[in-house]
């Protein structure tokens, strides 16, 4: 079924009933539908809070879709911020669950779009920083259950880490630990201008320790003071549904690192 024949309305009673874990402990400012643009295979609908649900691919072949902000977001100088949000990949299909997403920063523009397949929907976006989720493993992967960190649109995983050290999730099983499983998971990035953090729970919403911790200079990598924040996701000969909801995003000095 083609994404383009789903209605938006169609998606949120999906997806609802299931995206009911979020809970961020710092004031955080929660992206509403007006503040996005979808590009590629990306739909976008708003929940019954009048929260953005994007949906990034369908499950089905080939496809790569983004959602970033309308505007770029102004930093500080060190361009320190917080976020949260919570996925969940569904109904993995033909060779097994892929290809998975990121969470980028860019300063391409509102519409970029990297390529499909194990580039995630990320690949040529620059310049750019990103955390990938992924579910497939590809020569350049360390495993099918993996974060990262990308710079500048090349697949190059920085410091990869595995979730809970659960590997070997083809096909999807709905095993606990693979981010591919079917589970609501959440997220909590935080940058403090010198390190990146992140943390990610298995249907919780309640903040582990961090999994990654990588030294970046973002601005030295982005420039500037200012850049479009958002997702990607891709599928290749692999698939599966890529869902983000509950995002909230803060840039600010102050960052809460567990």
């Amino acid at each position: 079924m083609s994404i383009a024949r789903i209605h938006p309305r169609l998606i949120a009673r999906v997806i609802l009933p299931v995206l009911l874990l979020a809970a961020h402990s710092h004031a955080q400012t929660p992206l509403t539908t007006s503040d996005l643009t979808a590009n590629g295979s990306a739909v976008i609908t708003a929940s019954s809070n009048g929260n953005p649900i994007l949906w990034l691919t369908p499950a089905s072949q080939g496809q790569a879709g983004t959602v970033f902000t309308t505007s770029s977001i102004q930093f500080d100088s060190a361009y320190t911020f917080r976020t949260f949000f919570q996925f969940k990949m569904t109904d993995a299909g033909y060779y097994g669950a892929s290809d998975g997403m990121t969470f980028t920063l860019q300063t391409e523009s509102a519409n970029a779009v990297g390529t499909s397949g194990g580039s995630l929907g990320y690949a040529g976006i620059t310049p750019s920083v990103a955390v990938e989720f992924d579910t497939w493993q590809n020569s350049f992967d360390i495993n099918d259950n993996h974060i990262a960190v990308l710079v500048n649109g090349v697949m190059n995983d920085l410091d990869p880490q595995t979730p809970y050290g659960v590997t070997d999730c083809q096909p999807s099983t709905g095993v606990f630990g693979c981010m591919s499983n079917g589970d609501v998971w959440s997220v909590w990035i935080d940058y403090d201008g010198t390190d990146l953090y992140v943390a990610l729970a298995d249907n919780s919403s309640i903040r582990p320790k961090n999994l990654l911790r990588f030294p970046l200079v973002i601005a030295t990598v982005l420039g500037g003071n200012s850049a479009f924040i958002g997702f990607t996701a891709g599928t290749g000969s692999g698939y599966e549904n890529h869902y983000v909801a509950n995002w909230a995003f803060s840039p600010s000095r102050r960052s809460t690192n567990p």
